[in-house]
């Protein structure tokens, strides 16, 4: 009788464990849109990129700013204006945008969904000299 009652028990716990593994998979692919942009963004040769989720509609809103230091003080910056004013971003579409070599004190791709909003910190992507 001891003998069955363990054999349950491990057999209780083995069904919680797969259970929590199928739980935390499900969870880990099902990531909202907002974090699919941001896992899209990336650097190379000179260029910032991201992909536009395919969840995109009109009622988003995404802007690319920051401020680029310089010797007489500091310059405001903002990349793709003309598809952030007319909210014309494409689903699925990658878009790029160089990045003029300098001192960054932020640039930050903001966006928000509507239901959600993030502020990515793009100079985390940028390699430091």
């Amino acid at each position: 009788m001891v003998r069955y009652r363990k054999g349950i028990i491990v057999l209780g716990v083995v069904l919680l464990c797969v259970l929590g593994v199928i739980l935390v998979r499900e969870r880990l692919m099902k990531s909202s849109p907002l974090e699919k942009l941001e896992k899209s963004v990336g650097y190379s040769e000179g260029m910032v990129h991201f992909t536009v989720p395919e969840e995109y509609d009109s009622s988003w809103y995404i802007q690319i700013s920051g401020r680029l230091e310089t010797e007489g003080g500091g310059m405001s910056v903002h990349y793709l204006d003309e598809e952030s004013e007319a909210g014309s971003w494409e689903k699925g579409r990658l878009y790029s945008f160089p990045v003029e070599e300098g001192s960054w004190s932020e640039l930050v791709l903001y966006v928000s969904s509507g239901k959600e909003e993030a502020a990515i910190n793009l100079l985390e992507y940028i390699p430091k000299e």
